[in-house]
C-alpha cells in the first residue's frame, strides 16, 4: 500500500501532504465560520458604515491569524500552490454546505445571549430596587427637612435682605425732620 509523500516542517516532524492540504481547506473553513460570525453579528447589531469598517478590519486581523497559524501547522509557511486552493475550497466548501445553517444558529446565540443577559440585569436590578423601596420613606423625609429649612432660611435671611433697602430708607427718613412746602 503506498502512503502519502511526507513533508519535513521547520521543528523537524514531517506530515504527509494529505494532512498538510487538511490543515489548508481546514484554515478556509475557519475563516469562512469567523466570516459569518461577523457578518451575522453586524446585521443582528445593525452596525454604521464606521463600526462595520472598524469590525471589517478586525475580522481581517483575526483570519490573518488563523491563516498564519494553520499553513504553519500545515507546512511551515513555504508558499505551495495548494495553500491558495486549499483555503479557497474550504472556504467554498464552508459556504455551501455549513453557512446557512451556522448564520441561524449564530442568531439564536445571540437572542440567547441577550436574554440572558437582560435576565441577570434583571437580577441585578432585584437588590437595586428593594434599596429603593427601603430608601423611600427617609428620602421622603430629607425632603420635607430640607424644604422646612429653606423656607425657614428664606423667612429669617432672604425676605430682610429683599427689603432692606426699603428699611435704611425708612431710618434715613427718621433721622431727619419732616419736610414742611413752605
Amino acid at each position: 500500500m503506498k502512503s502519502f509523500p511526507q513533508i519535513k516542517e521547520r521543528r523537524g516532524k514531517t506530515i504527509s501532504e494529505f494532512m498538510a492540504f487538511f490543515w489548508v481547506v481546514a484554515a478556509g473553513l475557519m475563516v469562512g465560520v469567523v466570516f459569518d460570525f461577523f457578518r451575522t453579528f453586524r446585521r443582528w447589531q445593525k452596525w454604521g458604515p464606521v463600526v462595520t469598517f472598524a469590525g471589517d478590519i478586525l475580522f481581517s486581523l483575526i483570519a490573518l491569524v488563523i491563516l498564519y497559524r494553520l499553513f504553519f501547522k500545515a507546512n511551515a509557511l513555504a508558499f505551495r500552490f495548494y495553500n491558495v486552493w486549499g483555503s479557497l475550497l474550504g472556504l467554498v466548501l464552508y459556504l455551501r454546505i455549513f453557512s446557512y445553517s451556522l448564520k441561524k444558529g449564530y442568531f439564536k446565540l445571540f437572542q440567547l445571549v441577550a436574554a440572558l443577559l437582560k435576565l441577570f440585569a434583571g437580577g441585578v436590578m432585584i437588590p437595586v430596587r428593594g434599596l429603593v423601596l427601603l430608601m423611600r420613606p427617609p428620602y421622603a423625609i430629607l425632603c420635607w427637612f430640607s424644604l422646612l429649612c429653606f423656607r425657614i432660611g428664606e423667612h429669617i435671611i432672604y425676605r430682610p435682605l429683599v427689603n432692606l433697602e426699603i428699611t435704611i430708607k425708612e431710618w434715613w427718613r427718621q433721622l431727619w425732620p419732616p419736610r414742611t412746602n413752605g
